[in-house]
């Protein structure tokens, strides 16, 4: 297999794949409002330092939210577009589920609480445990809420990302990194868990996470 991995959901954008060697090829940038002009190039590096032909990529699988709806959108347009051109399938995985994986990777910590800024005094928030192979699993669900609703419980062991605001932050005594972001080379690691579950999806089907019902809608090609 050789696993594509995009991520535009908030001002980082990343591409990586995983070739069926084992070797990993990344590109990494904090550039907010480039993912158009980024991620086509990304993708074109990754790719050319890999060897691997666009119609030897197996999945394509993207960050699709939450996060700032433009970004998630790009993403999954461009995984769109590949799944239909190559006819593979789609891995469309949880923004917060691949930062709790950057958390995880990082800091070597298991349960993270993940929280992103989603404006209007709210944040996008879930805790994530790590599973026997090592990969971010969802405790609960994921939350859109405001701030002083965010519920911290005693098995927290670190927070991750620019959701840990002022009034949040402070409430805590365990460790918090507000600078970590989703990445795609930690997107992989899910990627692969999602393929050994059969989880992929029709390029035809996908659907982005908002969390906000009154923007969820199907990514049209």
């Amino acid at each position: 297999m050789n696993i594509l991995a995009i991520d535009t959901s908030t001002e980082a954008c990343s591409a990586a794949l995983l070739r069926e060697d084992g070797a990993v090829f990344h590109e990494f940038e904090v550039a907010p409002r480039q993912h158009t002009r980024l991620l086509p190039e990304m993708m074109d590096q990754v790719l050319q330092a890999s060897a691997v032909t666009k119609s030897m990529i197996s999945h394509c699988a993207f960050g699709n939210g939450p996060g700032a709806f433009t970004g998630i959108r790009i993403a999954a347009a461009q995984a769109q577009g590949i799944g239909l051109a190559l006819n593979i399938p789609l891995l469309p995985i949880s923004t917060l589920a691949i930062l709790a994986q950057v958390c995880m990777d990082r800091t070597g910590h298991a349960n993270t609480l993940v929280a992103l800024d989603a404006r209007m005094h709210e944040i996008y928030w879930a805790v994530y445990g790590r599973d026997s192979s090592n990969c971010a699993e969802l405790i609960g669900t994921e939350q859109l809420s405001l701030v002083n609703r965010v519920e911290i419980n005693a098995t927290i062991e670190f927070g991750a990302g620019h959701g840990w605001v002022e009034g949040l932050r402070e409430s805590v005594s365990f460790p918090v990194d507000e600078g970590l972001l989703p990445d795609a080379r930690s997107l992989l690691k899910l990627a692969s868990k999602a393929i050994n579950q059969n989880l992929g999806v029709d390029a035809r089907r996908i659907n982005i996470n908002y969390l906000r019902n009154k923007v969820a809608e199907k990514p049209r090609s």
